[in-house]
């Protein structure tokens, strides 16, 4: 820029507009060009200091993110064990009672001889089919099915913000993470 003096005068900004690291210019001492040298060695400098804190702040954020994932990842777990857990419970709770309901039964039969009031006939019968319907040995066991993983669902198991990166899991629950490359060391 040449400035009123008609002197040259280079510069180069500094992380804002109104402050400069470096200027140089032509003076009564050494023209411009003589500095040239040593401005473009500070620009070289700072830009490789620009850079690397560029690559610094890359790091600490996807480092922040695998970090995040693997919460996410564990309160996940946690969620399915528990949901299992209660489901186990409660299956063996159904049984017991089924159990309890058909042992009622026959001890009512055993009673009276076999010789029941048909209207305690019709209760019995109706309480049979009953413990057959909540009796979870019935039918062949299996795992149940994975409770949602949504946000809101993980929140409670989540001991950071859940809403700090995009969302790991899609609507069916299964896992898919936005950069499976920050995923492979988890």
């Amino acid at each position: 820029m040449r400035t009123a003096s008609g002197r040259l005068e280079l510069s180069a900004p500094a992380g804002s507009g109104y402050r400069t690291w470096y200027a140089c210019g032509d003076s009564t001492r050494r023209s411009l060009e003589a500095h040239l040298g040593h401005l473009l060695r500070s620009l070289e400098a700072c830009a490789t200091a620009a850079e690397r804190r560029q690559q610094e702040e890359e790091l600490r954020e996807a480092e922040q993110q695998r970090g995040w994932l693997a919460a996410v990842r564990q309160a996940r777990e946690q969620q399915v064990e528990r949901h299992r857990a209660q489901v186990l419970v409660e299956q063996v709770a159904a049984w017991r009672r089924a159990d309890d309901i058909r042992a009622f039964c026959r001890a009512a039969r055993a009673r009276v001889g076999g010789a029941a009031p048909s209207g305690e006939q019709v209760w019995l019968r109706w309480a049979e089919a009953y413990a057959e319907q909540i009796d979870p040995l019935r039918g062949s066991l299996g795992a149940p099915p994975d409770p949602p993983a949504s946000r809101q669902a993980l929140a409670e198991l989540l001991q950071t913000d859940p809403y700090a990166h995009p969302w790991p899991y899609d609507s069916d629950g299964r896992w898919t993470p936005p950069d499976e490359a920050l995923t492979e060391r988890l």
